[in-house]
This record gives structure tokens, sequence and C-alpha cells, in this order.
């Protein structure tokens, strides 16, 4: 019996443990991911604003010449 009680108390501590850490890991990995999607988003606008840029450019050295 204090084998059987020693492996419950260990279990629920560990059921326990890990919903601790799962409260606290699982919102910092959204966190992360979203970051994440947000940097890819900037430099994708990025990207499009410098290429509609370089296009204009190009335009107007071409009026000039």
């Amino acid at each position: 019996m204090k084998t059987f009680a020693t492996i419950t108390v260990a279990g629920v501590a560990g059921v326990v443990l890990f919903k601790l850490i799962a409260a606290l890991v699982f919102p910092l990995l959204g966190l992360v991911a979203g970051l994440l999607a947000m940097t890819v988003k900037i430099a994708l606008i990025a990207a499009v604003v410098f290429f509609i840029y370089s296009m204009i450019k190009k335009r107007k050295e071409a009026d000039a010449a």
C-alpha cells in the first residue's frame, strides 16, 4: 500500500507540474509564432514597396534620357 501511495503522489505531482509548465510555455510559443508571422508580413510589405519603388525609379530614368 505504501508503494501505491508513492506512485499516486508522483503521478499527481507530475500532472500538476505538467499543467503549470504548459500554462506558461504554450502562451510563450504562441507569442513567438505571432512575432515571427508579423516579421514575415513586414518583410513582405517592405519587399513589395521596394519593388514598386524600383519600377517607378527606372521609368523616371528612362524618361529623362
